[in-house]
């Protein structure tokens, strides 16, 4: 009886949540090419093809889509297991601040695990601006916030953990190109790291721009970008499928480079085993 190799899911997973197979690599712990020779060796042994490139994205296939879900489960269930087994009496509350975007799109299943995993632990989850997160920090457990230096000076550096730097793009609809100028654009309060470096880029490349909507939740922004309000930045691996990446605006202009921003968790220093254990959960799963 043929049997599906986990680790090949795993990457399979990875590869299309990171939308890289080098990220997925960094994050498995191999090479990009041999997270490539194992999808490969996947793809031959179900005999269908399970990715697609379009308009830079990584999307599935049909046979893909189909076996993204399955193996989340499986994966989920494996992880449960061993969590089960090797950490059975873990208990007691965890606070964790994350950024929205982040909230939505990445951790949903990461956190829904750890739970399933571990029953006797109580999660309390905030989302909102890094900034906000980082101020507040005497709140929190457990932090994820995005950061373009050493914006962490409320928590000792040696808490802080580049999880993986993240590229930021421009993000639209498919009538993006029919949008007025000057060029409207959709983003969080200020404060806001993408606003920032959103606006920063346009003036240096001498396009004019306007904000049209602000709003600091995350589904709030992508209903704006949706209903043709204007324009937005993301970290790439969390831009919603429905939504295109973008290189350029109304006019055919050419939109600015945007740099990347790092991915940081960070740690109260403290004897919460329940907090330690979510914290290299993440760090194993982003």
């Amino acid at each position: 009886m043929q049997q599906l190799p986990l680790d090949a899911l795993r990457a399979f997973v990875s590869v299309y949540e990171l939308q890289s197979f080098t990220a997925a690599g960094q994050q498995l712990g191999r090479s990009q090419p041999a997270i490539s020779l194992q999808l490969q060796r996947l793809e031959e042994q179900l005999g269908v093809s399970l990715y697609a490139r379009s308009g830079g994205r990584i999307q599935l296939t049909t046979a893909g889509a189909e076996l993204l879900d399955t193996a989340r489960a499986m994966l989920s269930l494996n992880d449960q297991i061993i969590a089960r087994l090797t950490e059975p009496t873990l208990s007691g509350r965890v606070r964790l601040g994350i950024t929205s975007e982040f909230a939505s799109k990445l951790l949903p299943q990461v956190l829904g695990q750890f739970a399933q995993s571990y029953p006797n632990v109580a999660l309390e989850v905030t989302s909102g601006l890094s900034k906000q997160l980082i101020q507040q920090a005497d709140a929190f457990d457990v932090i994820i916030a995005l950061t373009e230096a050493a914006n962490t000076a409320r928590m000792p550096a040696e808490q802080w953990l580049e999880l993986r730097q993240e590229p930021l793009v421009w993000v639209g609809n498919q009538e993006s190109y029919l949008l007025p100028e000057p060029l409207p654009l959709v983003v969080a309060p200020d404060g806001c790291i993408y606003r920032r470096r959103a606006l920063r880029a346009l003036r240096e490349a001498g396009i004019a721009s306007r904000i049209t909507y602000t709003n600091s939740d995350f589904s709030g922004l992508t209903a704006a970008i949706e209903s043709s309000l204007g324009l937005t930045v993301l970290a790439q691996s969390t831009v919603p499928s429905h939504l295109e990446r973008l290189q350029r605006g109304p006019n055919n202009v050419a939109l600015p480079e945007l740099g990347e921003v790092g991915v940081m968790l960070a740690m109260r220093a403290t004897d919460n085993s329940a907090a330690q254990q979510l914290a290299q959960f993440i760090q194993e799963r982003i």
